[in-house]
């Protein structure tokens, strides 16, 4: 199997986590809230899941570890900071809505990959990359498309720390496979470790904030999801690299669309504004657009 292709199939399980997991915590909020009882709760649940696996699979000492613990370090501050953002938008944007919009990140990040590390997409891959963002804002684009001033700050702060997170990710999983290990496993073990840290960040929190066991529960099921679903991504990014990845990463918001509407549909449980038909169109056309911008980098991508 090339690595392009175990890229796309790590990507597109990546995507469908991360929309599953996101109805999870609109669920939670929904319920509770509370942004901040959210972020404690699925950080030491994350904590908790992670501890079996880090003990399962350590590789053993990490090649060029100084690297490895800066990767470490920027990312839990980074994505400490963009989770918690994420978290506080959801309280301003739907679910689904937010979940595509996400998509944006596709630009922000090419534009960090371009002051950085000086990589300049070619014409092919920039169109994909501008397809895949138009696409993610388009598919859940309602009414005359005004965000409410809060929600676009802490869109654009989730946008920017999300990004720097992914280059931190990509870092840490080359320490490993630059190690000799798979990527897989490198996945499994870089995940657990980072929301080991991530989650000790939140013990002390728990001074301040009172969470109880039933919080706990309602927001496991979110953080189960989002740790597979960094799994699969890290394995993406070691095959295909962060901008192809996120462009995969776009048809999250498809997926959050249908996730959303089979709840609402199966169980009457509805947690977004309601859909007209000529915004099923939209979505519809946007599902194409989302599925020609892979076909395009993935062509562009060809030696």
């Amino acid at each position: 199997m090339s690595d392009m292709f175990t890229g796309f199939l790590s990507g597109i399980a990546a995507a469908f986590l991360n929309a599953a997991g996101y109805l999870f915590s609109a669920h939670f909020l929904k319920k509770y809230g509370s942004a901040w009882d959210l972020q404690v709760s699925a950080q030491i649940n994350m904590l908790l899941l992670s501890l079996p696996l880090v003990w399962f699979f350590y590789p053993g000492p990490v090649v060029n570890l100084p690297e490895y613990i800066f990767y470490m370090t920027a990312w839990v501050a980074v994505f400490f900071i963009g989770q918690l953002s994420f978290f506080m938008a959801l309280k301003y944007i739907e679910a689904s809505r937010l979940s595509s919009l996400l998509g944006l990140k596709i630009i922000v990040l090419t534009v960090i990959f371009m002051i950085t590390a000086r990589l300049f997409p070619n014409i092919w891959k920039w169109l994909a990359i501008f397809i895949a963002a138009a696409a993610a804002v388009m598919i859940n684009w309602q009414g005359n498309g005004k965000i409410n001033f809060k929600g676009g700050i802490f869109l654009t702060c989730t946008l920017i720390c999300y990004s720097f997170s992914d280059i931190c990710e990509t870092g840490l999983i080359a320490c490993m496979v630059d190690s000799g290990y798979s990527p897989f496993r490198g996945a499994l073990f870089t995940t657990s470790a980072a929301y080991i840290a991530l989650g000790c960040t939140s013990l002390p929190a728990l001074i301040k904030v009172k969470i109880t066991r039933i919080q706990l529960a309602a927001a496991l099921p979110y953080s189960l999801l989002w740790i597979l679903s960094q799994v699969f991504l890290m394995v993406c990014f070691a095959k295909v690299a962060p901008v192809f990845g996120n462009v995969i990463l776009a048809s999250r918001g498809l997926f959050s669309v249908v996730l959303g509407g089979l709840l609402m549909l199966y169980t009457g449980s509805k947690l977004d504004a309601d859909i007209s038909p000529r915004q099923w169109l939209r979505r519809g056309i946007a599902a194409i657009m989302m599925i020609l911008a892979i076909a395009i980098y993935s062509w562009a991508a060809q030696p």
